[in-house]
């Protein structure tokens, strides 16, 4: 089981939600890119793949009512498939396992299981994705207008993140509307950069 329940709750548990609905809204777009036929293939054969799809996108609706319950219940599905890789794939199956890593971090995060000293933190397990993703642009022949686009895309919503009040006010929507303006951009940009390249 990669997380514990019954722990007790950060006092700011509210904005450790937002953020984990943040990191959600930018990083299930890879998710489902469809890059990885193996990663979608052992999506679609788990038994609650259509429940965690539509669970990924409730998480991203400004309106919906989200806790602890529905965070748990998310990592309940990202564990199962995580594990049933054993390892850390390869090639185009990296970029889906690894954002659905992320989100994962960011919902233990806000569950009060991934302690805030722990050996790795948060930010630096973003910023490794980041890097790979930008890395992977700059090998695929694919500009986006600036060096290190995605790192420094991090960079911007971590610091929008850090305003979050718990509240449900007009930052955190218009943070959302920046996060899955974001997921969009890591889903195009691996999708052409990985177009061609053979499924491993």
């Amino acid at each position: 089981m990669r997380f514990l329940r019954g722990k007790a709750q950060p006092e700011d548990q509210p904005v450790r939600g937002q953020r984990a609905r943040a990191a959600v809204a930018r990083f299930a777009p890879v998710v489902g890119s469809g890059v990885s036929a193996q990663w979608d293939a052992t999506v679609a054969a788990h038994a609650g793949a259509e429940a965690f799809h539509a669970e990924l996108a409730r998480l991203t609706e400004p309106s919906a009512a989200v806790g602890v319950t529905e965070l748990e219940r998310l990592l309940g599905v990202l564990g199962a498939l995580l594990d049933h890789f054993g390892e850390e794939p390869t090639g185009n199956t990296y970029y889906p396992f690894k954002a659905a890593e992320v989100i994962e971090l960011y919902c233990r995060m806000a569950t009060g299981d991934l302690p805030d000293d722990a050996p790795v933190p948060l930010p630096e397990w973003v910023e490794r994705f980041a890097g790979h993703v930008d890395r992977q642009l700059a090998q695929s022949g694919i500009d986006l207008g600036r060096p290190q686009y995605f790192t420094n895309l991090e960079a911007s919503l971590a610091s929008e993140e850090r305003a979050l009040t718990g509240r449900d006010d007009a930052h955190f929507r218009r943070l959302l509307d920046q996060a899955r303006a974001a997921g969009a951009e890591y889903a195009g940009a691996l999708t052409s950069a990985l177009r061609g390249r053979a499924p491993e």
